[in-house]
C-alpha cells in the first residue's frame, strides 16, 4: 500500500516536475538577474509544492517539495535567479520531461487507441443567384417578366 509522503511514486515524481517547472519559469520571471539564494530557492520550491497541492498543507504537499528539491540542480554562489531557471529547464529535458526534438512532432502526443478531435462538418455555402446586370437590364427583366 501506498503512502502519501512515498517519495518513489510515479505521481509524486510527476508532481515534482510540474513544482520545478513553475519554479523555473517564477524565478525566470521575477527579477532574473538577480543573485539566487538558498532560502529564495527552498522558499518558491515549497510555495509552488504548495500552490500544486490546492494550497493545503499535508502530506502530499511536503512529499512533491521534497521530490522536487532533490530532482533540483545545484545552486552554485552567485548564480542568478534567470541562470538558474535554464539550469532547471536543461536538466529536465536531459531527464526526458521535455518537448519532442522534432519541429513538426505533436505537442500532445496521440495514443494509439484514442481518437482525435472530432471534426464538424463544414456548412455548405447557398447557391448565388446569376447576376442578370445592372440597373435598366435588371429593370427591364423585371418588368418583363
Amino acid at each position: 500500500m501506498k503512502n502519501s509522503t512515498d517519495l518513489n511514486s510515479v505521481g509524486t515524481e510527476q508532481a515534482a516536475v510540474r513544482v520545478l517547472l513553475a519554479t523555473a519559469d517564477h524565478l525566470n520571471a521575477t527579477d532574473p538577474t538577480a543573485v539566487l539564494e538558498a532560502h529564495n530557492l527552498l522558499i518558491c520550491i515549497s510555495a509552488e509544492a504548495y500552490n500544486a497541492a490546492d494550497r493545503c498543507g499535508g502530506g502530499e504537499g511536503t512529499a512533491v517539495s521534497h521530490r522536487a528539491l532533490a530532482m533540483s540542480p545545484e545552486r552554485k554562489p552567485g548564480v542568478t535567479r534567470g541562470q538558474y531557471a535554464r539550469l532547471i529547464w536543461a536538466e529536465l529535458e536531459e531527464a526526458g520531461h521535455g518537448w519532442p526534438d522534432g519541429d513538426n512532432d505533436p505537442a500532445i502526443p496521440r495514443i494509439t487507441g484514442i481518437p482525435g478531435p472530432r471534426r464538424e462538418p463544414q456548412p455548405e455555402k447557398p447557391p448565388v443567384p446569376p447576376r442578370l446586370g445592372g440597373g435598366r437590364a435588371y429593370l427591364a427583366a423585371e418588368a418583363g417578366a
